[in-house]
This record gives structure tokens, sequence and C-alpha cells, in this order.
């Protein structure tokens, strides 16, 4: 994504040389590239977040349960073995053990990015 927004930049400001006369075509593909790779990992959050909603429901399914019904001991025992179980082992989404996908891993890619950008953006001869 940063090499998409470094390409796009110099482009844009004219200092990347093209072979013929496109335009802003090529910067143009470059953003519409940066921001599928934008939509990539946030549709790749969202669903990591939906999953730990979906555990945090069947929590309080069966917190609900527990408390509001009133199951049997062998139902009661069940629940609540599937309850420490659900608690104990957390739910997480990575790629390949490098890094977890959360909300701040997508919020630390933009601040890149844009810390990036700017750092370009001022570096490049006018």
């Amino acid at each position: 994504m940063i090499r998409f927004t470094n390409i796009a930049v110099r482009l844009t400001i004219g200092s990347q040389p093209t072979i013929y006369a496109s335009g802003y075509y090529p910067a143009a593909a470059n953003m519409v590239r940066m921001v599928i790779c934008l939509l990539v990992v946030g549709t790749l959050v969202a669903q990591c977040e939906r999953a730990y909603r979906q555990r945090d429901m069947a929590l309080s399914i069966i917190d609900h349960t527990l408390v509001s019904r009133d199951p049997d001991d062998a139902v009661r025992a069940a629940l609540s073995n599937l309850k420490d179980l659900v608690q104990s082992r957390r739910v997480d989404f990575h790629t390949a053990y490098f890094f977890r996908l959360d909300y701040s891993f997508l919020v630390s890619v933009v601040s890149v990015m844009v810390t990036y950008t700017i750092i370009l953006i001022q570096s490049l001869p006018k």
C-alpha cells in the first residue's frame, strides 16, 4: 500500500517520469490499488470482529440460560463446562502468527501510510 501511495504521489507531482504522456491515469490507478488494499484489510478485520461479537453473544446466552432458566444438574454442568472452555480459549485472527488482525492494526497501517505520504511530499523537489 505504501508503494502504491509513493508511486501515485510521485506521478501526481511529476517527479516520476513516464515513457508516454498518460496524464494522471497511472496516479489514479495506483490510488485505486491502495484503496482496494485498504478495503481488503478492512474486510478481514470486520470479519474477525464479527467472530469476536458472536463469541460474546454465546457467552451471554449461556449466562442467561444459567441464571434465568432453571436447568437440571446435567445441563447446568455441561453449560458451565462450555462457558469455561469458551472463556479460556481466546479467539485470535492473525497472518501466519506474524501479526494479529484487529482495528488497532488497521489504524496503525493507515497512520504509517499518511505519515510516509506527508514525508514523501515534503521531500520531493519543487
